[in-house]
């Protein structure tokens, strides 16, 4: 609530000697790479992040976009110039403005320059580039997220021959807009999806916790699927929504605590509630790879599992480095003020992003490529 986020930020001060104005890349972090395209036969139609923005009720809002260089998008108000970093920025000082404590609006930004994740280490895990010509899918990301929180999905997205866009959506950590009424995070997807509409698109539409919910309500069609990770389960599972649907939650979520239901009793009570049919995946790496296709599809990741992430383990691994490059300092002070951290702690301790990202990245790959056949 309100109180807690007061007292997070009043630790602030405490690390603010270690924030700096210029950009900074994370010990050991290498130089950008493009990446490139995962099948051979791509070899040459190199994978590009570009950088553009929309509007929306006369606010420049920013957006990220990754493609095949011969599926550049042109459209939008602006140019869309290609960058070999992304600059992941968190302003805390607009971020404190924002939740109302406003004498810590002083505290600077930082921002990190981030390599492009590159090939993926779970290449060959996700079939074949079935994407066509006009295929986008768009990332929203959660509440004080980034539009960089998955890149390395972006990047294998991109790989599999999608548009993938990620906007900047209100509540973010780099606060780079002033919202004001009509800026919501419905308004900004459709302007996103309007200024990628050069030609005769299908999209797909995914979201991490916050986002989760933005990619269920969405208004309009989403015939490559909707897919949401580390979403409320109970109420994802009573969606009554007509596109494909893949949920992805993990009892190790510290978030659940929110929820009424655990995930495990979510999928319970669905089922004798009887909502909407859907198949229950045994494992990441059974789903959407059977012969069939499920049109809603459901992967818990449960206690006793060899890998039980938490709330940001679905997130890439550099921002959540560069994020808890920025946060160490007053971790300790938080914790003990027993102030919840979206488990920013607990995933500082475990570091489970990268095993996380090698099941769930080749999940969310089959998903919306088996759609971009069967749809």
């Amino acid at each position: 609530g309100g109180a807690s986020a007061s007292l997070l930020l009043a630790s602030l001060p405490l690390s603010a000697a270690l924030w700096a104005q210029q950009p900074v890349r994370p010990r050991g972090e290498p130089r950008g790479r493009t990446p490139r395209a995962e099948h051979a036969a791509e070899a040459e139609d190199v994978v590009r992040c570009v950088r553009g923005s929309v509007d929306v009720e006369g606010v420049s809002i920013p957006v990220a976009v990754w493609c095949q260089d011969s599926r550049r998008p042109t459209g939008g108000g602006g140019a869309w110039v290609p960058t070999e970093e992304y600059g992941y920025t968190v302003d805390i000082g607009r971020i404190a403005s924002k939740l109302r404590v406003g004498w810590l609006s002083w505290l600077p930004s930082r921002t990190y320059s981030l390599a492009p994740a590159g090939v993926p280490p779970w290449r060959g895990a996700a079939c074949a580039s079935q994407a066509r010509a006009g295929d986008a899918l768009l990332f929203a990301h959660g509440f004080l997220g980034s539009p960089f929180d998955m890149a390395h999905a972006c990047e294998a997205l991109a790989s599999d021959g999608f548009v993938v866009a990620a906007p900047e959506l209100p509540e973010s950590l780099a606060a780079s807009y002033e919202a004001r009424e009509g800026v919501t995070r419905e308004a900004i997807v459709a302007a996103t999806q309007a200024a990628l509409g050069d030609e005769p698109r299908r999209w797909g539409i995914w979201g991490h916790s916050a986002g989760s919910g933005t990619a269920l309500s969405q208004p309009g069609e989403f015939a490559l699927g909707r897919a949401c990770l580390a979403c409320p389960l109970g109420r994802a599972l009573e969606a009554r929504v007509s596109d494909p649907l893949f949920l992805c939650a993990s009892e190790g979520d510290g978030c659940n605590r929110f929820s009424e239901t655990s995930p495990a009793d979510s999928l319970t009570l669905a089922a004798v509630n009887k909502a909407p049919p859907f198949s229950t995946f045994e494992s990441a790496d059974l789903a959407y790879a059977g012969p069939s296709l499920p049109r809603r599809g459901v992967l818990l990741f449960r206690e006793g599992d060899a890998l039980l992430p938490n709330h940001i383990s679905f997130l890439w691994t550099r921002t959540n480095e560069a994020l808890f490059d920025l946060l160490s300092a007053f971790l300790p002070l938080a914790k003990a003020l027993n102030l919840f951290l979206l488990d920013f702690d607990t995933e500082k301790e475990s570091r489970l992003a990268a095993p996380t990202a090698a099941k769930v990245v080749p999940a969310l790959r089959r998903f919306f490529g088996r759609n971009a056949v069967g749809g």
